[in-house]
């Protein structure tokens, strides 16, 4: 009873009418109730974050990472002494920064963006090591009842962000010397200049450098062997060069070179993404997670455990898949992690390539996408799969594990891994900053199978001829929603903008639910980093006449907390993520 009456209580606080905005006219498009409609889900969501996030603490502009859709509380860390934390991460919040400048812009409002102006400001002032590292990411969080700074990750959490790509612009706005500071120190922390490794944790002790990118640009990293194939080392002590990592570092890099004019910086970013590329596999043209394995630094007693999974008994592919040779190595795993490789890193370099003129980031993202869709994807049963591999196209679909490992316990069966939507943009996008359309036409198939195999129906010929949509599709996911407002504003095919209304309507009427956009109805919080209302967003402002460069950019939504929590069973202590334990309950799982 209590549930319901909380329920009904926050409905009819949410439910009160928000003003229709004024639509700016575009001649072309007529600006529909349902688009009406959307906006004022949107202006609904944002007015209910601001409302109770704001509430819970009315010390701070500081807002919860996200809100209990049942109670308008924010979400809480429970740490194994059962200490509950409401957090506010800000690494975690890029994309409703974005969301409330996105829709300043469509309503013409400015009070959402000096929200945005407003939180930043407090962040920047208050929660920047001397160092220059801001207290964010995977180990770091504001606890909101205290205002202090809290570690996930032991007494002392370290600085980690992977795939976050902040909103340095608006950054930049707010605090440009913070920002600067930030962007420097975060080479600082993470990059090791002698030997260049990368680690994914970043120590708040280290000194701030603002000559960090003085040194030579030392040489590649990565030589071709007498097979022709590429030669990973297995020289790193524990600082894997991962990826998802690489693209924060390179974002930042770039960005700075933006801002000061020095293009030393840049020329950074594109000598560590160079090292991905030349790791990648000279036949099958996918590229790698890491360019580099680890040392074995731990005793012979604690490797011989096979169970003991700590990257200091060297390369944990080599490890558990000692009959594969030479191409096990966690560098070449393409069933894991691809999320981080063809999607976020993708993305990060078709935007840096696209922006700063960096075409080999394009030819690269190209040779990349059309590797992995060549040898690694299926449909099944009617479903877009990804069939497990390794980069030289080596299929372990149907393989059985024969001992427990980093990869899994013995008896695991590699099956078909999904497919998920996300992978449209980077196809779409990739697509897009191409010159010639003899360098489109493959992805461009591939893109056409893969989203009527989503059931958006047929995106038709290359530029936008003759497509045959499913105009009543039921998707309702923001990236294939954004595909089709940048297919729209490349082509101007009125098809696709219409396609996009119907996803777009779908979105609105299956996750916005009690006064919140939620990733399904039944679903407990809100999360502020979720892609759906940006998404919604850059469809109205291209229906009222906006450019796309004019709005807000989506990057990414890989933000997460990381580190040790009391497990479901209110007993045992558990280290997981943020995703996984909080952001996975349901209306049903809250007392």
């Amino acid at each position: 009873m209590k549930k319901v009456f909380i329920l009904l209580s926050l409905f009819f606080v949410i439910a009160v009418s928000i003003p229709v905005v004024e639509a700016k006219a575009n001649p072309k498009i007529a600006y529909t109730e349902a688009d009406y409609k959307r906006l004022n889900a949107v202006i609904n969501h944002v007015e209910n974050i601001l409302k109770y996030g704001r509430r819970y603490n009315t010390e701070t502009q500081l807002l919860p990472d996200a809100i209990n859709t049942l109670t308008g509380e924010p979400a809480k860390w429970v740490f194994p002494n059962r200490a509950e934390v409401p957090y506010a991460d800000l690494a975690n919040q890029q994309n409703f920064f974005r969301t409330l400048v996105a829709l300043s812009k469509v309503t013409s409002d400015p009070k959402y963006k000096g929200q945005a102006v407003a939180t930043l400001e407090e962040f920047m002032d208050n929660y920047q090591d001397p160092n220059g590292l801001f207290y964010w990411g995977g180990h770091r969080v504001i606890n909101l009842d205290t205002l202090a700074v809290q570690s996930t990750e032991g007494p002392d959490g370290p600085h980690e962000l992977k795939n976050m790509m902040p909103y340095y612009e608006l950054m930049y706005e707010v605090d440009p010397d913070a920002t600067l500071r930030f962007m420097r120190q975060l080479w600082t922390a993470h990059y090791e200049w002698a030997t260049s490794d990368l680690n994914r944790h970043g120590s708040y002790s280290t000194t701030y450098d603002p000559n960090v990118f003085g040194l030579k640009i030392p040489a590649d990293i990565i030589k071709i062997g007498d097979n022709g194939r590429p030669i990973i080392p297995d020289d790193s002590p524990g600082k894997l060069p991962f990826v998802n990592s690489a693209t924060d570092l390179s974002y930042a890099a770039l960005t700075l070179s933006e801002y000061t004019y020095d293009p030393v910086p840049t020329e950074w970013a594109k000598y560590l993404m160079k090292q991905y590329n030349l790791a990648s596999d000279p036949v099958t043209g996918m590229t790698v997670y890491q360019f580099k394995s680890t040392l074995v630094t731990k005793s012979p007693q604690e490797c011989a455990n096979p169970e003991y999974t700590n990257s200091g008994c060297g390369d944990r592919a080599k490890r558990q898949f000692r009959d594969f040779g030479e191409i096990a190595r966690e560098a070449n795993i393409a069933w894991k992690n691809t999320q981080a490789i063809y999607v976020d890193n993708i993305l990060m370099l078709v935007e840096a390539g696209r922006k700063y003129n960096i075409p080999e980031f394009i030819e690269w993202s190209k040779q990349y996408l059309e590797g992995y869709l060549k040898y690694a994807y299926i449909r099944v049963n009617g479903a877009n799969k990804v069939i497990p591999m390794f980069i030289d196209g080596t299929v372990k679909y149907g393989y059985v594990f024969p001992e427990v490992g980093y990869y899994g316990s013995s008896g695991t069966r590699l099956d078909y891994v999904e497919m998920p939507t996300t992978y449209i943009l980077p196809i779409l996008r990739t697509i897009l900053n191409l010159d010639k359309d003899e360098d489109k036409i493959e992805l461009w198939n591939y893109l056409r199978d893969i989203m009527y195999t989503f059931k958006i129906g047929d995106i038709g010929e290359l530029g936008g001829a003759k497509p045959n949509l499913n105009v009543d599709t039921s998707i309702d996911d923001p990236f294939a929603l954004m595909a089709l407002v940048e297919l729209y504003d490349e082509t101007k095919n009125n098809s696709y903008l219409e396609v996009a209304r119907t996803i777009a309507n779908n979105i609105v009427r299956e996750k916005f639910h009690r006064g919140f956009f939620v990733a399904d109805e039944i679903m407990l919080y809100s999360r502020l980093d979720q892609p759906d209302t940006l998404a919604l967003l850059t469809l109205d402002a291209i229906i009222r006449g906006y450019k796309l460069d004019d709005m807000p950019f989506y990057l990414a939504d890989s933000g997460y907390i990381h580190g040790y929590l009391l497990a479901d069973d209110g007993v045992v202590e558990n280290r997981d993520y943020s995703h996984k334990i909080i952001y996975t309950k349901t209306i049903y799982d809250w007392e």
